[in-house]
């Protein structure tokens, strides 16, 4: 009968037990700082994502008020605020026959009848009067019908309403922006701005940094005066016949959604109100 012997079994010795110890140490510092760049990754393109999205929906909302906007009262590069139609007000009914000619208010050009009026009134109580896009007043009651107001304040972009010179509705476009702004171009293409592509120093001839270059600036619509423009150079535009040149508006965004000092996202976009030239003959 044959004798198994049983096997003898080395031990770990310290040597390779700290050897042992030492590659799995490695290993594990590998895989952590894998996970760790995986995570922050991971972590940075959400950010990346919510912040654009959110620049999205606040730019789409501004979008579709400018759109609609036929005059600017007030232009800066922080804030805009403009004149809307009636039909912007939500207790406008559009089905309702408010001066009582048999055509809903939807379809009446003129829906208080008071178009034949217009110029009779001083130039500066036409905005009562008129057909409805450029009758500010399609109620009658002595007030502007429908303003709305975009602007940036300590990191927050906000939307603001008027119906009837009411008080201003406010609600939050986006928060987390960290930087913001708007320009304003008008066109050669309008009467006004044909003859205001004079560069930077409003003066025809120079060659100076803007003169002939197709683009007409905020610049140049302040600093171009009578008789060629209608500036008067304060340094902004704000006065009502300044305003007038204003053709198309770039707005601009960028926000940092975890607050890291690093911008999350961009966006951008060139919006040109095709109602503007309505009201540029008053």
């Amino acid at each position: 009968m044959a004798i198994f012997k049983p096997v003898t079994r080395k031990g770990v010795t310290l040597a390779e037990l700290i050897i042992y110890v030492a590659v799995l140490s490695i290993a594990v510092a590998m895989f952590a700082k894998f996970m760790m760049g995986f995570v922050k990754s991971s972590k940075g393109a959400e950010m990346k994502m919510l912040g654009s999205a959110e620049l999205r929906m606040s730019l789409m909302k501004m979008e579709r008020d400018l759109y609609e906007a036929n005059e600017f009262t007030g232009v800066s590069a922080a804030s805009v605020t403009f004149v809307c139609d009636m039909l912007k007000n939500r207790d406008w009914n559009p089905d309702a026959d408010f001066d009582g000619d048999g055509v809903p208010n939807i379809k009446d050009t003129d829906a208080d009848n008071d178009a034949q009026n217009k110029f009779s009134l001083p130039r500066d109580q036409q905005w009562q009067a008129g057909y409805n896009l450029e009758d500010d007043d399609d109620d009658n009651d002595g007030q502007l019908d429908v303003r709305v107001q975009a602007y940036y304040s300590s990191g927050t972009v906000s939307r603001g309403l008027s119906v009837n010179g009411g008080p201003w509705q406010v609600s939050e476009l986006a928060v987390d922006v960290s930087s913001f702004s708007f320009t304003f171009y008008g066109s050669k293409r309008e009467d006004l701005g044909r003859n205001i592509d004079l560069g930077d120093d409003g003066v025809a001839g120079t060659g100076d940094a803007g003169e002939g270059d197709g683009v007409i600036s905020a610049r140049e619509i302040d600093w171009v005066q009578p008789p060629v423009g209608h500036g008067d150079r304060s340094g902004s535009v704000d006065t009502a016949d300044e305003r007038k040149y204003i053709a198309s508006v770039e707005v601009y965004l960028e926000s940092d959604t975890n607050h890291d000092g690093t911008n999350d996202a961009q966006l951008g976009t060139e919006i040109m109100p095709p109602l503007l030239p309505l009201k540029r003959r008053r």
